[in-house]
């Protein structure tokens, strides 16, 4: 048996990591959002906004981060009490954020192909608890137009996708489990 890999994706600042930290809490196996060292890397070299002033640059230290993650995945050994390792963002995103700016995407497909995920978790934008922070610089309509080709690429590949509705954080992740149960 192999543990099953699971994303939890969405806009910016819709509240994937207050999940993915209620899950390692679970006692699950769980990958931090990589982005977040690439910005603050980013404000040392100058950038104020990485992505938006070098997008291939930076997709491409995002894309090696995932991918390490998800090789790291591969050695974690099964548990059948808790078999699902999840990730802060996967792949995926990162290619969707290079749509989202009208950069072509189909290396970046072809680079992720290999890299499947087994269930796909995504969050809809939600004004009342986004914020901006250290590294969350973008203004909530552009996390909503980030979000829009997030759903769009997710859609598209063959991993079981899941709409995580509005509640609290711990309501959310009752979702999440249960939804996991249901399809494995």
């Amino acid at each position: 048996m192999q543990n099953r890999k699971v994303v939890i994706s969405g806009g910016p600042g819709s509240g994937k990591t207050k999940l993915i930290e209620l899950l390692h809490q679970k006692g699950f196996e769980t990958f931090e959002e990589v982005s977040r060292s690439i910005i603050q890397k980013g404000f040392q070299e100058g950038h104020e906004r990485y992505f938006k002033s070098a997008p291939e640059k930076f997709s491409e230290l995002l894309f090696e981060g995932r991918k390490t993650q998800w090789q790291s995945a591969q050695q974690i050994p099964y548990k059948a009490t808790k078999p699902y390792l999840f990730f802060d963002r996967g792949m995926p995103d990162t290619y969707a954020y290079l749509q989202a700016e009208g950069k072509n995407i189909d290396l970046w497909k072809q680079k992720a192909a290999p890299y499947p995920y087994d269930h796909v978790f995504l969050l809809a934008p939600w004004p009342e608890i986004y914020h901006n922070d250290a590294e969350r610089l973008e203004p909530f309509d552009e996390a909503v137009h980030y979000y829009h080709h997030i759903k769009e690429i997710y859609t598209s590949l063959p991993s079981l996708l899941h709409f995580v509705p509005k509640g609290t954080p711990e309501a959310r992740v009752a979702f999440i489990l249960n939804e996991l149960k249901k399809h494995d």
